[in-house]
């Protein structure tokens, strides 16, 4: 997939999301877009006071597994992502980057003026540039190379607290500090079903067109 860069000038000035590498504890967190990686990052930041100079590598954005390696020396670390619906994220996805004043200060604003609703939005994005855009990638597109996973585990959004359990037994922190500490973001209203953001069978197939290398490998359905 040809990945478009052309706001990460502009994205590096505001964003605190990054893959991680934890050298101590030797691990690589792979931040897959809307899967809480924000909370995740800043956590394992902070818990381990991580810094630019060692384990916190603030130049990359979403830096698949595949390019990770090719740059950092970490073979027999422990490698994890997060996996979410693609139906339920690209929902996610359009609510945050078309409402957050953040990111559309930094980079998101050509979403909107490109496209005035949602559903002009999701039957219409894949003809465009914005179907290779860094946030729109498929799961696999950050774990997988050549249709081979290269991350040790892979989490699901839909089990977040069992699945980030058995991520944090791995690594060696306790879970319980990571539930004390942070909050997870809470839907809001708008976005509370997904599914009522498809009005009709034309979205739902355009979605899993883009996203069909994640349905074909986690067997999501809508």
């Amino acid at each position: 997939v040809e990945i478009n860069f052309r706001w990460w000038e502009a994205l590096y000035k505001t964003t605190q999301v990054v893959m991680i590498i934890n050298h101590s504890r030797r691990f690589v967190f792979v931040c897959v877009p809307k899967t809480a990686s924000t909370t995740l990052s800043k956590f394992f930041k902070k818990y381990d006071n991580l810094t630019i100079e060692s384990s916190w590598f603030k130049e990359k954005w979403h830096h698949p597994i595949s390019k990770i390696q090719e740059e950092h020396p970490i073979k027999g670390y422990y490698k994890f992502a997060y996996h979410r619906n693609p139906f339920d994220r690209l929902v996610s996805s359009w609510i945050e980057f078309t409402q957050d004043k953040g990111h559309l200060e930094s980079w998101s604003q050509p979403l909107l003026d490109e496209f005035k609703t949602w559903e002009d939005f999701v039957l219409n994005f894949t003809g465009t540039d914005w179907a290779n855009e860094i946030h729109l990638q498929p799961t696999t597109y950050y774990t997988h190379k050549d249709n081979v996973r290269l991350v040790d585990f892979i989490a699901r959004y839909q089990n977040f607290d069992n699945d980030t359990d058995k991520v944090f037994d791995a690594i060696g922190i306790p879970g319980e500090i990571f539930r004390w500490q942070t909050k997870r973001h809470r839907k809001t209203e708008r976005e509370k079903d997904y599914r009522t953001y498809y009005q009709n069978d034309k979205a739902i197939e355009m979605v899993a067109k883009h996203f069909e290398s994640d349905i074909e490998t986690f067997g999501d359905t809508f």
